[in-house]
């Protein structure tokens, strides 16, 4: 019970201090890392040095020769006054001269008020391995562990309480993604930080083969003695289908519902079907399903494929790519207008030029075309087997007289509807 009213003492007289400021300087290379611990630890600073080698403390204070040091390993309750022969004040600073790694100190004066930190010794990560485990999905994750020989760097609270620091281990290794405005894949860096070793790590599955780099920790940065572990070459197995689906436009003035960039309109209805796989792919496979039906009835092994679909309804597309382990899919419903047919009664090829100047029908999903004018006697003047051309009042290069002319026409939509139309025709002046 003692123990615990003391630790909260010290809490208090340490949240309520109107100064608190220790530096450490010396040690081999670099001066000490400084971190910032939880406050629950009450402990201002924890630094971690590398080597004792010149090592020192400073406490900065109103009063620097008001202040006692005390050092402890573990548990400040057990800590001893430093020798006063190492301690010197120098304006606002009070500084203990000769500092030990993995011990404690702390500052007190005459009304109680303590200010703890802690000096922790540097280990070497000592990275010994890094291998890629066997648990997850390759296809979507990487599972890799990293054993490392360094030990822990342990500190202790101001209620003995022991705490381990964190040591930041970054993994990086490189992906590629697809890029629709240039077409092209482009490798992409990518990198993960973790803090425990021994236990499994997950990463991305990559999109090529790479290496992946393990470097660390943050302590050995500082210190210029970063250490890297290389896992040789893995091998990709994840997959990409990165699909796209272009519609053949047509200009068309006569024809309705032509399409207009969507993966609906009129038939025969042209569709460019691409896929880009990623690298670990080895089989490309789209395959076609008609309205409402679950078995496809087309399959195309190429990366690229134009189809033309010549029936009203939605279908199904699929595209799926894949090697002996992984597989991605893509999925598209280009959808097939239903067919009309409709034929105007008159036209003015003279009288108003570029405005109703052949005889046109308007249309759309017509997948069979074939029409015939007559005159009055009967005679051919013309045939034409495109629903998209029209008559332009002439037979034989010359234009014929105004008046009453006949068609007929035989068709047939992309739904199954047959058209057999006949009628007259008008040609005004």
């Amino acid at each position: 019970m003692n123990r615990y009213f003391t630790s909260l003492l010290m809490l208090f007289l340490v949240v309520t201090a109107s100064k608190a400021a220790f530096t450490a300087t010396g040690g081999t290379g670099n001066a000490p890392y400084v971190v910032t611990p939880p406050a629950s630890t009450g402990l201002e600073h924890v630094f971690v040095s590398n080597g004792s080698q010149g090592l020192t403390l400073q406490y900065e204070t109103d009063q620097p020769t008001a202040w006692t040091w005390y050092s402890y390993d573990k548990d400040p309750d057990a800590a001893t006054p430093v020798d006063p022969a190492l301690i010197s004040t120098t304006g606002q600073y009070t500084q203990l001269g000769t500092v030990n790694t993995d011990a404690g100190y702390f500052v007190s004066n005459a009304t109680g008020e303590r200010h703890y930190t802690y000096v922790v010794a540097w280990k070497p990560v000592g990275y010994r391995s890094l291998t890629v485990q066997s648990e997850g999905s390759a296809c979507t994750e990487v599972v890799l562990q990293a054993l490392a020989d360094g030990g822990d760097q342990v500190y202790y609270t101001v209620s003995g309480l022991r705490r381990v620091l964190e040591r930041e281990h970054r993994l990086t290794w490189t992906t590629e993604t697809w890029q629709d405005a240039t077409e092209n894949y482009v490798s992409q860096p990518q990198s993960a930080s973790f803090t425990t070793m021994g236990v499994n790590w997950s990463v991305n599955a990559p999109l090529c083969d790479t290496e992946f780099h393990l470097t660390g920790d943050q302590y050995g940065r500082w210190f210029e003695a970063e250490e890297t572990l290389v896992l040789p070459t893995y091998k990709a197995l994840a997959v990409k289908a990165n699909a796209k689906a272009t519609v053949d436009l047509r200009d068309v003035p006569n024809e309705n519902g032509t399409s207009t960039g969507d993966l609906t309109g009129s038939a025969p209805l042209t569709v460019t079907f691409s896929s880009h796989p990623s690298a670990a792919v080895n089989l490309v496979e789209w395959l076609i399903y008609k309205p409402g039906e679950t078995t496809s009835y087309a399959r195309f092994t190429d990366e690229e494929l134009t189809y033309t679909f010549k029936e009203s309804g939605q279908y199904t597309v699929k595209l799926y790519v894949s090697n002996n382990q992984c597989m991605d899919s893509a999925e598209f419903t280009p959808q097939v207008y239903e067919s009309m047919l409709d034929c105007p009664n008159f036209f003015t090829p003279r009288s108003s030029p570029g405005d109703n100047d052949e005889f046109r029908v308007a249309y759309k999903s017509i997948v069979s075309f074939k029409g015939v004018i007559v005159n009055r006697w009967g005679n051919v003047l013309f045939q034409w087997s495109d629903p998209a051309i029209g008559w332009n009042g002439t037979y034989k290069g010359k234009a014929v007289s105004p008046g009453v002319y006949y068609y007929m026409i035989e068709a047939k939509g992309a739904d199954g509807i047959v058209y057999k139309k006949s009628g007259d025709i008008n040609l005004l002046e």
